[in-house]
């Protein structure tokens, strides 16, 4: 299990993939599986425990299944595997957190990411791509979240040994610039905003306008059109996503941005559509086929699916997913401060790890729900979420038992040096 749940991670950033009639499997799922048959062998499953952020997922995840049901009975038999898959690797996650050695599991992580990202440049360069690093679909997510894994590492490293992971960082910025990943780059933006300003709100704002300044100055020093186009989105995305010129001659206007295009288009749909039936939505995945209906002539790429998952949620799922899906984040970020601050007082984190970490850890987690398609990446994130707070509960126990029995078997050891004659 060391080995296994890292590694079940990473698979969900690797490009492997089968496509079959019913659904998609990547390694994630049988990991997945093996790491259940694993519990079960080992005998842990005697000891099931339920902690509440499993609970609190299963409200969504049943709505979500019973919304594709609204749709036909192959889409809810879909989406039910998928969930069962999803779910299966949260109960996992939340039964070895009582054991895991985080440690481990993210100096694991890092390196698998790690190599994934450099793997990922090296086969964009190869293949004629100096810019624009983003053809192979799965891979580029290592651009998106090696910046939230190194922005950990500097948050809880001793400032002695934090200096090469800065010098890490500083490498990654223009890196991510020429992958042309905005998320990823707005990601570490926000990070580096974060770990600067230390946790205060006027040193983030003064950080905030810092960086915007930095990408307008940049958007003048590049001469490539394509990396001038990515980050020129950044600064006015209103200016490139111009839908109803796309509607009415099946062409993109000069500059446009595909992705602006495609999620101006979804959003305003989204609102048509969430204003016909606000409570229970049109029902989970049921918005790609509206709008192949509605829009048979536009171009492909405007008929994808909606890449944010709030706006997918409220829009598909109605009020009542959305209520359900926000409700694992409050209570997600209730418990892991509440934790942290436990966690302050019994001298494990310093005060400042516990203000900046919630935000570090949930920011950048929004952002990529916000403008991602769904998926079993999207839901895996959103099971992180929700365990986050037991994970931190039980590194507080097993950190505060060691402390104990260190404290208990030095003042042995102290009574039995009194008791001995000098």
């Amino acid at each position: 299990m060391r080995f296994l749940l890292p590694l079940t991670i990473i698979s969900l950033i690797l490009p492997l993939r089968l496509k079959t009639d019913l659904v998609l499997l990547r390694p994630f799922e049988v990991l997945t599986v093996l790491m259940c048959l694993a519990l079960l062998v080992s005998g842990r499953w005697l000891k099931i425990s339920v902690p509440k952020g499993f609970i609190a997922l299963l409200p969504f995840f049943a709505w979500h299944v019973i919304s594709a049901g609204t749709v036909s009975v192959d889409n809810m038999l879909r989406e039910g595997l998928q969930m069962a898959v999803i779910i299966l690797f949260a109960f996992a996650l939340s039964q070895e957190s009582k054991r895991l050695n985080i440690e481990h599991a993210i100096k694991l992580i890092t390196w698998a990411m790690a190599m994934v990202f450099l793997y990922t440049i090296i086969w964009h360069v190869a293949n004629g791509y100096w810019v624009g690093w983003k053809h192979l679909l799965d891979t580029r997510l290592s651009l998106v979240f090696l910046p939230v894994v190194i922005a950990g590492l500097i948050l809880f490293t001793k400032s002695a040994n934090s200096n090469f992971l800065w010098l890490l960082w500083i490498a990654l910025l223009p890196l991510l610039v020429l992958s042309g990943e905005r998320k990823a780059l707005v990601i570490q933006l926000l990070l580096m905003i974060l770990l600067l300003a230390r946790g205060r709100l006027v040193p983030v704002v003064a950080w905030a306008m810092v960086g915007f300044v930095g990408l307008i100055v940049v958007s003048t020093l590049i001469d490539n059109p394509y990396l001038q186009r990515q980050i020129n989105s950044l600064i006015n995305p209103a200016s490139t996503g111009n839908y109803e010129y796309v509607i009415d001659t099946g062409k993109y206007l000069p500059g446009d941005s595909l992705s602006n295009v495609q999620r101006s288009f979804a959003l305003n749909m989204s609102k048509q559509m969430f204003s016909e039936t606000p409570v229970l939505g049109v029902g989970t995945n049921q918005y790609v086929r509206l709008i192949d209906d509605l829009f048979p002539n536009i171009p492909e790429t405007m008929k994808l699916d909606i890449h944010g998952e709030f706006q997918r949620v409220i829009t598909e799922n109605g009020i009542i997913g959305i209520s359900l899906y926000l409700l694992v984040w409050i209570v997600a970020w209730l418990r892991l401060v509440h934790y942290l601050k436990i966690a302050h007082t019994e001298g494990l984190i310093t005060l400042k790890q516990s203000k900046i970490f919630p935000l570090l850890f949930l920011v950048p987690c929004a952002l990529f729900l916000g403008t991602e398609a769904s998926g079993s990446r999207s839901f895996v994130v959103l099971v992180l979420i929700s365990l986050s707070p037991d994970i931190v509960r039980m590194f507080v126990v097993r950190a505060s038992i060691s402390m104990k029995v260190i404290g208990d078997t030095a003042g042995s050891e102290l009574i039995e040096h009194k008791r001995k004659p000098a």
